[in-house]
């Protein structure tokens, strides 16, 4: 059979590696995004909504709810349960998930609606020894009862973390700001503060990465239930516990959008507050 695959992920797309291991092991030909090419079967994923779109025989993704197309997010971990084809994106680590459960129902996240079960896996059942690094595609490992498990297996590897989602603060102790602190990274670790009633959680779990001297940026969701107010606030909290603040705008207004290149200019850092550096960033970004 010949197979055409397409998707909008711009490194890489699990669900699709999945169903391209699979169907090369009964010897399919493959082709990725390439409409031009016959096909005896397509099978698209999409991310974004903006995205143009091929009509495939099999779809799914965060893009495509309400189609009514055969649903690829029933299939993909069901007859694909193989592991990746690593040959399909120009990836230099294995990607899969352990955990993919997250027990939060945050209105501004997509996860809830997404069927994902609370099913414990080794990175084995993913993970190619040829790679030396492997990227945890979990939402939420902190809420993994065998979490530790999972750490375990990547130190006994000896892997390098590439992370795609966040650790979460609220569930940080001791043990588990220690297994970071052991594990090696290939950059920052991230964490969120996204709602500001979790204040008292969120700065419980700074602190303790702050004593475990974890090179950590925290994300900051802005526009969706906070005001300006309240994001210099988040700003100022973690930047006094010796973090960077980094905007995630949930609506793109201009003052959103100019705070944010106030964040990530660093401007504030040669002010006592951030608060004070965006009085007088203002006076010369909106003049």
């Amino acid at each position: 059979m010949r197979i055409n695959l397409f998707t909008d992920a711009p490194n890489h797309n699990l669900a699709l590696m999945k169903i391209s291991a699979y169907h090369k092991a009964r010897g399919d030909s493959i082709s990725l995004n390439h409409p031009q090419d016959p096909c005896d079967l397509s099978y698209g994923s999409w991310l974004f909504d903006f995205s143009p779109k091929y009509f495939c025989d099999i779809m799914g993704g965060p893009a495509c709810k309400g189609l009514e197309w055969k649903r690829l997010d029933d299939i993909s971990f069901g007859e694909f349960n193989v592991k990746p084809d690593y040959d399909l994106f120009p990836v230099d680590f294995s990607l899969g998930y352990t955990w993919e459960y997250c027990p939060r129902r945050c209105g501004f996240c997509v996860v809830p609606k997404q069927h994902n079960p609370k099913i414990h896996r080794s990175i084995w059942e993913f993970h190619d020894a040829k790679f030396s690094k492997i990227c945890l595609l979990n939402n939420n490992t902190f809420s993994d009862p065998q979490w530790h498990e999972t750490f375990e297996e990547i130190w006994d590897a000896q892997l390098t973390v590439k992370d795609e989602n966040g650790y979460d603060l609220r569930l940080m102790d001791e043990e588990k700001a220690e297994a970071l602190k052991r594990t090696r990274f290939a950059k920052q670790i991230h964490f969120a503060w996204d709602r500001i009633k979790d204040e008292a959680k969120i700065i419980t779990g700074l602190e303790l990465a702050k004593r475990y001297k974890l090179n950590a940026m925290i994300y900051i969701l802005m526009g969706y239930d906070t005001n300006l107010e309240q994001d210099l606030y988040r700003c100022q909290r973690i930047h006094d516990l010796g973090f960077d603040p980094f905007p995630m705008l949930y609506r793109q207004t201009k003052l959103l959008l100019n705070f944010r290149r106030f964040i990530y200019l660093r401007y504030y850092r040669s002010y006592k507050t951030i608060e004070l550096a965006w009085s007088d960033y203002g006076k010369v970004a909106f003049n």
